[in-house]
């Protein structure tokens, strides 16, 4: 499960930033696509992405969980201050070698899709200013 859920969580985290870097009119989602689908741009993406996922293997749980127990107002229970994610799951250590081949893979489909909807802009700006005109106006 830690191989699939670590790139998408990722991947999830680094998209809105690229994004929001770009227009959300049909040039700018063309350009994502474009981006995204760029080989150079999904490696670099892919080691940044790696790099995060080892540097997150190694950060100590304990003052994790016991902030979280306090915000949950739980009881905080002592946990080895030692303790990391690394630690607790034997297969993590795989982790980022998955997140490094996943993401190139992620990006491209999230590329595609970007260059679908900005083919499908001008015909769902036509649909909403349709709906606008044929929907009653709420009072």
């Amino acid at each position: 499960m830690l191989r699939s859920v670590l790139p998408a969580f990722f991947l999830s985290l680094a998209l809105p930033t690229a994004v929001s870097a770009q227009a959300t009119d049909r040039e700018g989602l063309s350009d994502l696509g474009e981006q995204m689908r760029d080989p150079a741009y999904q490696r670099d993406m892919a080691l940044m992405l790696q790099a995060m996922t080892e540097v997150l293997l190694d950060m100590p749980v304990a003052p994790l969980a016991q902030a979280a127990a306090e915000m949950a107002d739980e009881e905080v229970r002592d946990i080895d201050p030692d303790l990391t994610l690394r630690r607790m799951v034997p297969q993590s250590d795989r982790a980022g070698e998955e997140v490094a081949r996943n993401v190139p893979r992620a990006m491209q489909a999230a590329g595609s899709m970007a260059e679908g909807l900005a083919a499908m802009t001008p015909l769902l700006r036509d649909m909403a200013t349709r709906m606008r005109a044929i929907a009653p106006q709420a009072d």
